[in-house]
């Protein structure tokens, strides 16, 4: 990002003098800063938990950055106004497409210990103009053939955190359906049968749905149903470099937790009512 400020040509010297020039050289500087700001705040949101620090700085830098803007120095804008004025105005924009490939980045990090995963996808932009398709597919999970292996916590990781990676990854939505789905197996057996639920009646199983414009929706479902094969290869818990990840992802959460809430006393499950009921309903 450094290297932006690297790339501002001189004025020429009859303009020397005139300072609107200095002033649109570093507005037009400020605002690519700004926006690639904005695009590593959104990737680090799924972290914003595990990484404060990082989180407080670049939340620093934002208002470092937003805080030569005229405009709201001017109506007096507090710092919160500022962070909800300039992510609104990051989202609003047309051109502020949430960037997916931050995959690369991520992944080495996340996924360093599955086996064979393929770590140099190179993902379409997205075209606005482009119509909207929905598109679904289905993988099995092997319960079966593994009975004893925990296919349901390794896909959610602490908290849900690793399932929403994958969301935020690759811009489709996965769901954890069928038998073994509920975590709570006397609700799961309740729900049986009502409307909404009828996928309980199928063996274990994942839905990937893909809502996107036509020129990366097939990408895209690729990605995710790559990543998603990948963890479900069972691996032997001495080798299992991922698990050691989500586990250590998980004494984060809960150090952290204990930090901000000492009035609370026990383990936290890393997995919330919350967090699997978004996974397993939603419809």
């Amino acid at each position: 990002m450094s290297n932006l400020y690297n790339q501002i040509s001189l004025p020429s010297p009859q303009g020397a003098n005139s300072p609107n020039i200095n002033m649109r050289g570093n507005f037009d500087v400020d605002s690519q800063y700004l926006t690639e700001l904005l695009a590593e705040r959104q990737k680090l949101g799924p972290f914003m938990q595990v990484l404060p620090l990082c989180t407080r700085l670049l939340n620093q830098e934002i208002l470092r950055v937003t805080g030569k803007n005229e405009l709201l120095q001017n109506q007096g804008f507090s710092d919160f106004d500022r962070m909800r004025f300039i992510n609104l105005s990051h989202m609003a924009s047309p051109n502020s497409t949430p960037n997916f490939t931050g995959w690369n980045s991520l992944s080495h990090e996340r996924l360093a210990g599955v086996q064979g995963l393929n770590m140099d996808w190179q993902t379409s932009p997205v075209v606005p103009s482009s119509p909207i398709v929905k598109k679904i597919l289905r993988l099995d999970i092997p319960k079966d053939s593994y009975p004893n292996f925990n296919f349901v916590g390794r896909l959610l990781g602490p908290r849900g955190n690793s399932l929403k990676r994958v969301e935020a990854t690759t811009g489709c939505r996965v769901f954890i359906r069928g038998k073994g789905s509920i975590k709570d197996l006397d609700k799961e057996e309740m729900l049986r049968g009502r409307p909404g639920y009828e996928h309980l009646n199928d063996p274990l199983h994942i839905i990937i749905e893909a809502e996107l414009p036509t020129s990366v929706a097939d990408v895209r479902l690729m990605q995710a149903q790559e990543i998603i094969q990948e963890l479900l290869k069972p691996v032997d818990e001495s080798q299992d470099l991922y698990k050691r990840q989500q586990l250590r992802e998980l004494a984060m959460l809960n150090s952290n937790f204990r930090e901000e809430s000492p009035q609370l006393s026990g383990s936290v499950s890393p997995f919330t009512s919350n967090e699997i009921k978004r996974v397993k309903t939603d419809q």
